[in-house]
Order: C-alpha cells, then sequence, then structure tokens
C-alpha cells in the first residue's frame, strides 16, 4: 500500500493518484508519522502573538481558521487566522559562528526579453517562506522581465535556481525593501516610492514578526498578497509562527465560499453570469501578470453580502513554464490537461471557470472521473433546462482539448457580459367583459417580431390597450379602429428599422388612429361621439416609450417598487395637481370617469397624446391597463400582485381576477411584459 503524503489515507501498490485529495503518488511515498497534518484546534480565548481566538469557524484535513481579535491601544481588530503545522526543515552541518557581516550588494539584475511570464517567486528581499532576504551569496537573483512584442508592458519575475535554502535562524532581519512597480522595474528614489501605492498598501505596518519560517505554501500566499494589488483576491496583510505552527493573518469580512451558500451553490443565470463574470475580471488579471490560479470552485470563490466575489485559492498559482510537483486535483473543476500531466496554460483557468458556471447553474459538478484517460460526455438536458446561448457559452469553455476553449479569459468575459446584457422579452394580454357590462368595448395589442440572426438580429415588441366609449357597437369599434392604426402605423416603421425615435413613434400612431377615428365618425353619422382611450407600449430591448391619450394607465416594477408611468387625462387628475382634493379622494369622486382627452373627441386639433421614455433592465415588470383595474385594485394591491409571480400569465389572470372580486363594473384589460 502507498500512503498520501497529503491526506495519509491509503491506496493499492501502483496507484498514480490518491483517490481521496487526488495527490500524486509513488512507492517512495513519506512515512506517516512525517505527514504534515492539521493541527489539534485552538481553544477560544488562547492568545497567540497578540492574537485572541474567539471561535474556529472552518477546517479541513490539513488546515484550521479562526476568528480572532488583535486588540491595541487605540482600537479592536477583527481578523480571520489560517493555521497549520509549521513545516520540518533539514538541518545543515553545523558550521563555526563567525561574526556577522552586512550582507553584500546584489549584481545588476539581468534582462531576457524573450521571457513571456513570470515564475512564481515572493518579491525582492523576501524568500518564498515569507522570511527576510538572505545573503546575495545563497540568495536567487530577482531579474525583471518584459514582453518586447506587446504593445503593453507586462511584468515577470524570473528566479535563478537557488544554490541553498538558508534557515529561519540564519536569516537577517531587515526592513522589506520596497516593491516592484507593475512593470516590473524597481523603486531607486523616494519619489518614485511614493508611486507604488498599491502593493505599500499591504506591506506597510507589518509586524516584527513577518520574518518567520512560514513554509512554502503560506510563504507563497503572503508573497502574492503583497503583490497582487486587485480587490477580488482574498489577502493575508501578516504571518507569523508560534509553537510548531505557522499563521495567516487576513482581514475579517462576512464573505462565504459558494459551496457555503444558503440555499446551495444554484442559483439564477443573471446571477451566475454576473459571479462568473467577476471571477473572469480577477483571473485575467493574473494571466496579464504571466500567472494562472490552477484553484477555482466553489471553495475557493466567496461570495460577501454585496455581491462581490473574493477569490481564495492563492496556494496554488503557477505560471506556464513549470507543472506542479503537487498539482491540485478539485475534481469537476480541474482541466483534464491537469490530470494527464500534459503541458498547462493559461486555457485551464478557462475550464475552471466554466466548469464553476455550469455547478452554479444547475447545482451539480462535471463528472470528472474518467478524464485522466478519455472525456466525459457534458451536456445539460436533461436533467437541467438553460438558456441555449448561455450553454453554448460553457461548453465552449469546458472543451477536452485546450485548442477547442476560449482562446483567453477576456473572450469569456466579452460573451458573458454580451449575454447579461441581454434583455428578452415575453408578454401576457389578457381582456375580460367584467362583472356588469354586456359588452367589452376594450380592445387589446400585442405584436413581437424577433429574428435571431447572425447577420442582422432584431427584436421589436409593440403592446397597446385601448379602452372605446360610445354606447352600443361605437365603443368596441372605435378601439378596435385604435389598436389597427397603431399596429399598422408602429409595424411598418419598426420593419424599415425606424427605431431612434419610439416615443414620437406611438404619439404619432395614436394621432393618427384619432384621425381615422374622426373620419369614421364623418362616414357614419350614427357613431357621432363614439371614442377611445388609449396607452401604447414599443420596446427594442433594453430601450422603450409609452404613450397614451385618456386614462388607460402603464406601470413599471423596478426594483421590487411599483411607479406609474402615465398620467391621467381626467378631470380629477386635474383636480389633484391643483391641489382641490387628494389622490385618495380622486378615486371615490363622483367624476372620476370624466376624461379630458380621449381619441376622436376632438373634431380639429391633435388628440394631445404624451409620451415617456423608458430604458428596460433584467427584472423588470411594465404593466398596461384600462381603468377597469384601478376601479377596484388600488396601486399597492396591484405591485403586490405583480411581484408574486416568476410568469406574466398567472399575473395578468389575478389581476383580472382581483377586479372582478372588487365589483367589475367595466370591461377589465391587461397587459404584463417581463424583462428578463
Amino acid at each position: 500500500m502507498i500512503t498520501c503524503p497529503e491526506c495519509g489515507l491509503q491506496s493499492p501498490d501502483g496507484s498514480k493518484f490518491c483517490d481521496h485529495c487526488g495527490r500524486g503518488l509513488s512507492a517512495t511515498a513519506a512515512p506517516p508519522q512525517q505527514l504534515a497534518t492539521r493541527p489539534i484546534p485552538l481553544a477560544p480565548g488562547t492568545i497567540v502573538k497578540g492574537y485572541e481566538v474567539v471561535e474556529l469557524v472552518a477546517q479541513d484535513s490539513i488546515e484550521n481558521r479562526y476568528r480572532a481579535i488583535r486588540k491595541s491601544e487605540s482600537k479592536e481588530e477583527k481578523v480571520t487566522l489560517r493555521e497549520r503545522i509549521a513545516p520540518v526543515r533539514e538541518e545543515s552541518e553545523e558550521k563555526p559562528v563567525e561574526e556577522a557581516k552586512p550582507p553584500a550588494p546584489a549584481p545588476t539584475p539581468a534582462v531576457d526579453p524573450q521571457a513571456k511570464t513570470a515564475e512564481l517567486k515572493p518579491p525582492p528581499g523576501m524568500s518564498a517562506n515569507g522570511e527576510a532576504a538572505a545573503p546575495a551569496e545563497t540568495q536567487a537573483q530577482v531579474v525583471a522581465t518584459a514582453e518586447v512584442s506587446a504593445p503593453e508592458v507586462e511584468a515577470g519575475i524570473e528566479v535563478v535556481p537557488e544554490t541553498s535554502e538558508p534557515s529561519a535562524s540564519d536569516a537577517p532581519t531587515q526592513p522589506l525593501p520596497p516593491p516592484e512597480h507593475t512593470n516590473g522595474a524597481r523603486a531607486e528614489s523616494a519619489s518614485t516610492e511614493n508611486e507604488a501605492t498599491s502593493e505599500r498598501e499591504f506591506i506597510k505596518d507589518l509586524p516584527d514578526h513577518f520574518a518567520d519560517d512560514l513554509g512554502d505554501v503560506f510563504g507563497r500566499v503572503l508573497a502574492l498578497s503583497m503583490t497582487l494589488a486587485h480587490p477580488a483576491f482574498e489577502k493575508a496583510i501578516s504571518g507569523f509562527a508560534n509553537d510548531g505552527r505557522v499563521y495567516l493573518v487576513y482581514p475579517d469580512t462576512d464573505s462565504k465560499p459558494l459551496s457555503n451558500r444558503r440555499g446551495g451553490i444554484k442559483m439564477n443565470e443573471p446571477e451566475a453570469i454576473a459571479i462568473a463574470v467577476q471571477v473572469c475580471q480577477a483571473v485575467g488579471f493574473v494571466h496579464r501578470r504571466g500567472l494562472r490560479l490552477n484553484d477555482i470552485c466553489p471553495e475557493s470563490v466567496a461570495l460577501a453580502s454585496d455581491g462581490r466575489v473574493k477569490m481564495t485559492g492563492l496556494n496554488c498559482v503557477s505560471n506556464d513554464n513549470e507543472l506542479e510537483n503537487d498539482p491540485i486535483f478539485n475534481d469537476g473543476y480541474t482541466a483534464p490537461e491537469i490530470y494527464r500531466a500534459k503541458k498547462v496554460d493559461k486555457r485551464a483557468d478557462i475550464f475552471s471557470v466554466g466548469a464553476l458556471l455550469y455547478s452554479m447553474l444547475t447545482g451539480d459538478r462535471l463528472q470528472s472521473e474518467t478524464w485522466r484517460e478519455e472525456a466525459g460526455p457534458i451536456r445539460f438536458y436533461p436533467p437541467h433546462v438553460v438558456s441555449p446561448s448561455i450553454e453554448q457559452a460553457i461548453l465552449r469553455a469546458v472543451q477536452f482539448n485546450p485548442a477547442d476553449r476560449w482562446p483567453n479569459i477576456d473572450a469569456l468575459k466579452s460573451e458573458l457580459l454580451k449575454l447579461s446584457s441581454e434583455v428578452k422579452i415575453r408578454a401576457t394580454a389578457l381582456t375580460d367583459v367584467g362583472m356588469v357590462r354586456e359588452l367589452n368595448e376594450d380592445s387589446v395589442l400585442a405584436l413581437e417580431f424577433f429574428r435571431d440572426s447572425q447577420v442582422e438580429p432584431s427584436q421589436s415588441y409593440l403592446y397597446a390597450v385601448c379602452d372605446g366609449m360610445g354606447g352600443a357597437e361605437a365603443g368596441e369599434t372605435a378601439s378596435a379602429i385604435a389598436v389597427g392604426t397603431i399596429r399598422d402605423y408602429v409595424e411598418s416603421r419598426l420593419r424599415r428599422g425606424e427605431t431612434q425615435n419610439l416615443g414620437e413613434l406611438l404619439t404619432a400612431a395614436l394621432e393618427e388612429a384619432n384621425n381615422l377615428i374622426l373620419g369614421y365618425q364623418k362616414e357614419h353619422p350614427e357613431a357621432r361621439g363614439m371614442g377611445s382611450t388609449g396607452v401604447c407600449a414599443a420596446i427594442v430591448p433594453p430601450d422603450g416609450a409609452v404613450a397614451w391619450v385618456g386614462d388607460s394607465r402603464a406601470y413599471i416594477l423596478e426594483g421590487g417598487s411599483l411607479r406609474q408611468l402615465t398620467k391621467d387625462h381626467s378631470l380629477v387628475q386635474r383636480l389633484v395637481e391643483i391641489g382641490q382634493i387628494t389622490a385618495e379622494e380622486a378615486r371615490h369622486h363622483e367624476h372620476k370617469n370624466v376624461i379630458t382627452r380621449s381619441l376622436g373627441a376632438r373634431q380639429s386639433g391633435p388628440a394631445g397624446a404624451e409620451m415617456t421614455v423608458i430604458k428596460l433592465r433584467r427584472g423588470d415588470r411594465l404593466l398596461l391597463c384600462s381603468d377597469g383595474l384601478m376601479a377596484h385594485v388600488d396601486d399597492p394591491a396591484i405591485a403586490e400582485i405583480i411581484k408574486s409571480y416568476d410568469d406574466p400569465y398567472p399575473i395578468a389572470r389575478e389581476l383580472i381576477a382581483a377586479a372582478n372580486a372588487g365589483g367589475g363594473t367595466d370591461n377589465i384589460s391587461v397587459i404584463v411584459v417581463f424583462a428578463s
């Protein structure tokens, strides 16, 4: 049997990987007594180098995490501590003690113009384990590299292999040198040092025990924390060793891993894409510095209460020139080429982001048990239903062959941004005669035009509610003329691509309907006095406009708040405006049905249509309705009904039911539009 040096579990002889943690195995694996296991958790109240442990918040096979407090004379600072067993260093041969000498000056760094990536090492003046730099004779020389072929210079650090590794006792205590600038150059004057503010914020005020031997992992994380000046990364602010254990100190935050998300990792498409875009931004920041993350999974991506992402997987950062001796295997998230020990580049991170997005949309992980040999099938349906465009973006990201994936992380991010900015429209239109009237004089219109084309994609939507009046069949005829005219007028112009001034287009359509109704009255004297109110909306996502005449209304629900877009052309509305009655009194006023404008009311001159422009966002909900709804359902009740369902049809049905339950004294027409 072979004992895994990572988790301590045993695997059969000949196994190449640990089935539990994925660690590479060999016949010469370390015996169990030499394994680094998780330290026994500290009890609350324990003081460690000035930090008081409050509680244990998380632990895995090798690490504990605590919430702690650091008290000082001026303030009490809340922090998070990561704890591991201190690394065991091989003791070097004893040498006679010599009088300490100042370190010799480092030779001038050499520039390699052909370097493409930066080998992961700590900044100058700091060893890989977080301790202060040893003398130049025993330390690797740091060189600045530049991509000469790129229009923008990227930073890179290349380290010559070290001849020996100094122990913690040999490391001289000295101030941490100024960090490198983003172009890889060293700060050489006080004025230049002041310019490097982003990295400097993580270095100043470090405690004296910063030079403790933290080991390769914690030293690496602390070094990266000093240099990755991006808010999406969880960065350590200090590190120290104490009583056979090593610690990293982090600011206390409310971030929680996606794996611990209440309700599970599965979420809706807009939320999942928003998180994936933030992850892409963080990954792109690392990639532009010649590095890759390697560890992108629900455990290493945390989410704060404000929706901001924190990347916690700095343990496994590497560059494209090295194949990790201990590669991380997160089943379902690690790229297949890492399992198969093939050449790995930044496209491995693209795979991981795609796999993470898959999990956020489905609640499952990709099946990866066969990736060491061949690719397993990746599919969504059944049982998962995902928008086809999002599905295609994910499937390209998780291709088994790296060459078939998105060419870089920015390309994937651009695709996700495009998908997140798309507004899809769906609507339901319903009309009902009510509980009192014998005829339904309302007319409704729902016209949707959608063309999914790579050459000339297009989508436009037109909705209208018209409430006829005039008795007998005159009102029904007037509303029918109105919706027919609006349709013909607007549709012909939308098909010609006239979408720049939707509001003016709608008001012109209403005025054209007014002219045709007046023309009908002249040809049919018996219909004199007929007319119609009207409210209509045109949408070319995300732009839209609403126009109206009379007291038919339009509302929009934005961020959970209902707002009336139209202003009634009615007597009671005028009385409210001049302060004679209140809005509540207007609902029950004896002249509440008297309107001041309508289509067909004036024998000469325009009808007086008004309009307003809107910008739809995902999640907005639009309502067009006749006054038969408002007569019996007030605005707060309308808002509650609109928020009660995730589909427009049950909303429209319940609005009509509520109006009928309140008396149903008039015809009731509603159109509910969802932007998603």
